[in-house]
């Protein structure tokens, strides 16, 4: 009973002390890709593009050809343009109510919310400590690392696979975040 006792000790200390290696978050990226890719191919669907970054200057259009009334859209992409209410919605759930209230701090916000999800927002929030979301710097840093994320599910196979401790911190899910860009 002692030595079952003392594997069981080694066994999770060693996992508290062993953090996600990058090559091993890459490995489950791709994975989830190779997963995703050969889902796509089943369904006839190809990949998605990578919206607008909102930090770049918007594209001057050519006036001899301009866009028609209703530019095509991807399906199961967000608009690239407009308000992004759930993201908007998301953000200032997390935050104080004050936060939210004034015609300024909503459009800080919906400029850090274009091409970002709302389930991304909530999905990164939900694995960290409530303090690592209650305020507009924080949430902002979540809104940049879930830009251009229209499916979270990267995140959440990468973290089902890692330990709980290795998916509780926002510098380790933009990590993951960045690999499943």
């Amino acid at each position: 009973m002692a030595q079952g006792l003392v594997f069981a000790l080694v066994t999770v200390f060693t996992s508290l002390c062993l953090a996600a290696s990058p090559a091993k978050i890459k490995k489950l990226v791709d994975d989830f890709d190779k997963l995703q890719t050969f889902k796509m191919i089943m369904a006839g669907q190809g990949p998605m593009p990578l919206p607008d970054d909102p930090n770049m200057p918007e594209q001057p259009t050519n006036p001899s050809n301009p866009p028609g009334p209703h530019p095509p859209q991807q399906p199961n992409c967000p608009p690239s343009t407009g308000y992004p209410k759930a993201c908007v919605e998301a953000v200032c759930s997390h935050l104080s109510r004050f936060d939210c209230d004034e015609q300024g701090e909503l459009a800080e916000i919906t400029r850090n919310c274009r091409n970002v999800t709302s389930a991304c927002v909530n999905t990164v929030c939900n694995r960290v400590s409530r303090f690592d979301c209650d305020e507009k710097t924080e949430l902002f840093t979540v809104t940049q690392m879930c830009r251009g994320l229209m499916d979270v599910s990267c995140i959440d196979y990468v973290c089902s696979r890692l330990s709980r401790f290795d998916c509780d911190e926002l510098s380790e899910l933009r990590k993951i975040a960045d690999q499943c860009r």
